[in-house]
């Protein structure tokens, strides 16, 4: 079984963006002025058959990797730990209850209110875009008339992907201060052909978030964070995790670190001041991997209806044999081991989320670089590879 082989590129695909990933994800391409390749990071594997995690991030921090963030819960036990530092100014310990830009890994936060508000009857996710977006946005999109917000929500609409392009980071990196949205972003996806006629493929697009963003607050008439508080964050008391951009007031995002432009930088303050339902969310990993199980183990907080909402055979579009995406997150389905995840990778921040559903095993991994660091995608890659190999190995649960 290749399990990891296979979600590693599923998630390399997810996870790497075109630049400042607080906008979402696409692939390995930026404008950014890379250094020569470094030393791959190897992650070496106690020969205790008991996997010592603490160990395992330890070896891993380096000039490139500054801080990593691990939660791993198993039936039989529940580990959180820190390594490195929070900052290279200060050198700050890295502390396990830091707040993280998520990036991509943060879509579910959407797809799940969208999801919420269907239950309730405020929405349809077989609505067509047109229910909600005026004419004047839907004529620059190709097939908008078909496209509904479900097809949005799994990626099968088809809409191109605004970070396909540099345009969108050129333009923030040449004025930091400039307000980005759900409605900016939006702009850098249109009069551009569809990848596909709706429902009859699947590409990854940041822009589908975006537009879902647009959605939810015509829906509810005020900005739609305010109800990922309400309905989401509070509920779970997720007391670690705020809407970035919006909600300055709640925490302060924990540095992150990459090169731009030759300079090996702490890009947390561009990010504080963005907001994108791409990338709506700050966390900490134990909130993200309680938030996950959540939507499995706790029927008071995600009802059957809205988990098969969510994860069911209607929302469900195939990539390929093994792979589906959901909304918000992506389905593996092996012999032995049925794995939901979804990562996020950007200039300063690499995240793993993956709830292994068959052995009730949550991970989630937070870097504090990103993915112009060859020794922060190798520590990233080769630690959640070697955790899904490992913890698939237990029996699985009822």
């Amino acid at each position: 079984m290749q399990l990891t082989t296979k979600i590693k590129h599923s998630v390399l695909m997810a996870s790497m963006c075109l630049g400042l990933g607080a906008y979402g994800s696409s692939d390995k391409h930026t404008t950014a002025n890379q250094p020569e390749p470094v030393k791959k990071a190897e992650v070496v594997q106690p020969e205790s058959k008991t996997l010592d995690y603490q160990a395992l991030i330890d070896q891993l921090v380096s000039d490139e990797v500054p801080g990593i963030l691990l939660y791993v819960r198993t039936p039989e036990h529940e580990f959180t730990g820190a390594a490195g530092v929070a900052d290279l100014e200060q050198h700050t310990p890295m502390d396990v209850n830091s707040s993280f830009h998520i990036a991509s890994s943060g879509k579910i936060f959407t797809a799940l209110l969208a999801t919420m508000l269907h239950e309730d009857g405020m929405l349809d996710l077989d609505n067509t875009l047109d229910t909600w977006l005026p004419a004047t946005l839907l004529d620059q999109i190709q097939y908008s008339d078909q496209i509904t917000l479900r097809q949005l929500l799994n990626h099968s609409s088809g809409i191109y992907n605004y970070s396909d392009k540099n345009t969108y980071v050129e333009d923030k990196l040449a004025n930091p201060a400039l307000p980005v949205t759900n409605e900016s972003l939006t702009q850098y996806a249109l009069n551009h052909p569809g990848y596909f006629k709706p429902g009859t493929g699947v590409h990854y697009s940041n822009t589908n978030y975006t537009l879902a963003g647009m959605i939810l607050d015509k829906v509810l008439g005020y900005h739609n964070a305010i109800e990922i508080r309400n309905r989401i964050i509070t509920p779970l008391s997720l007391d670690a995790t705020f809407a970035i951009g919006y909600e300055q007031d709640r925490g302060e995002i924990t540095p992150g670190y990459d090169y731009i432009d030759g300079e090996f930088m702490n890009v947390g303050p561009l990010f504080s001041t963005i907001w994108s339902n791409a990338t709506p969310i700050a966390s900490s990993v134990s909130d993200l991997a309680l938030l996950t199980r959540s939507l499995f183990k706790n029927e008071s907080f995600a009802s059957d209806t809205l988990q098969e909402l969510l994860r069911g055979s209607d929302s469900l579009v195939r990539e390929d044999e093994n792979t589906q995406y959901a909304l918000g997150m992506m389905k593996h389905t092996y012999p032995n081991a049925t794995v939901y995840e979804h990562s996020g990778g950007n200039h300063g921040y690499s995240t793993q989320n993956a709830y292994i559903e068959s052995h009730d095993t949550s991970i989630v991994l937070f870097l504090s670089c990103g993915f112009n660091s060859e020794e922060c995608v190798n520590a990233e890659y080769g630690l959640f590879e070697l955790l899904l190999t490992e913890l698939t190995k237990a029996p699985t649960v009822e």
